[in-house]
């Protein structure tokens, strides 16, 4: 390529400079706003979605300060995990538990339930924090609905190799105290208050299959479940006794025909 040809292609390439400037400007926006979308599905693995956005859009600083809200907590567990547990081998445990983890998940993704915590066989869900919504305790008796059906499912593989395991649930709205707990380098976002140990109180003495809630949780849903009344129950930490009753499913709509 001679002089005059080598100047002449600069002077055609002049042009486009801008365009390829703009082209790599774009890449690198692209690139990081992947990266940002990865941390987030990883953040979104450990803690709670709804936690993990508002941290990763700057708005912790609300969750931190301690606030009161009514909200419906939904416990579970499962029936004879103990047993199987001291039976079977660890890693067999754990292989039931992610496959059970992994149902019960996408229901509580389902109706957007907040996860407190995992402890074993155990989860802890509750409604209506940090995301506000007027329907958290229909939402939540729903969601333990779906739960028992998909227990179904569960239960046949399972007894097939001689696990007898069935799902417990307690389910009770009251007022808690919402917001971070721990220190400087730990914190987790947490509930405190007696509604929460209503709740697992009541998950505690739910049979396999059962749904138990209080009195006053009960009056604020029942135009929408059946239920049947299953009387009074000591339970511990509480000085008087709780009417209880079990929820056995959507009630029909009766037709005018």
């Amino acid at each position: 390529m001679n002089l005059l040809n080598a100047r002449a292609e600069v002077n055609f390439m002049k042009p486009y400079a801008p365009i390829k400037n703009l082209t790599q400007a774009l890449r690198e926006t692209i690139r990081r706003q992947l990266h940002e979308i990865g941390r987030m599905r990883r953040l979104k693995r450990y803690i709670s979605p709804q936690i993990a956005e508002a941290i990763l859009k700057g708005e912790d600083g609300n969750l931190i300060e301690t606030h009161r809200r009514e909200i419906t907590v939904v416990f579970l567990d499962l029936r004879g995990f103990t047993a199987f547990s001291d039976a079977a081998e660890p890693e067999e445990a754990q292989r039931l538990l992610r496959a059970y983890h992994a149902e019960m998940g996408r229901l509580i993704s389902k109706f957007k339930g907040t996860i407190e915590r995992f402890a074993g066989d155990g989860i802890m869900v509750y409604f209506n924090d940090p995301i506000p919504c007027a329907d958290h305790r229909q939402r939540a008796v729903r969601m333990a609905l779906e739960m028992h059906e998909r227990m179904k499912w569960l239960r046949p593989d399972w007894l097939k190799k001689d696990w007898d395991l069935d799902l417990g649930i307690g389910v009770a709205a009251g007022y808690a105290a919402l917001g971070n707990i721990g220190f400087e380098e730990r914190m987790d976002y947490s509930a405190v208050g007696s509604v929460i140990n209503l709740a697992s109180r009541l998950c505690e003495q739910a049979k396999g299959g059962q749904i138990l809630t209080n009195q006053k949780t009960f009056s604020e849903i029942e135009s929408l479940v059946d239920a049947e009344p299953i009387g009074e129950l000591n339970l511990k930490g509480f000085a008087r006794a709780v009417s209880a009753f079990n929820v056995t499913g959507l009630r029909r709509v009766q037709s005018n025909a």
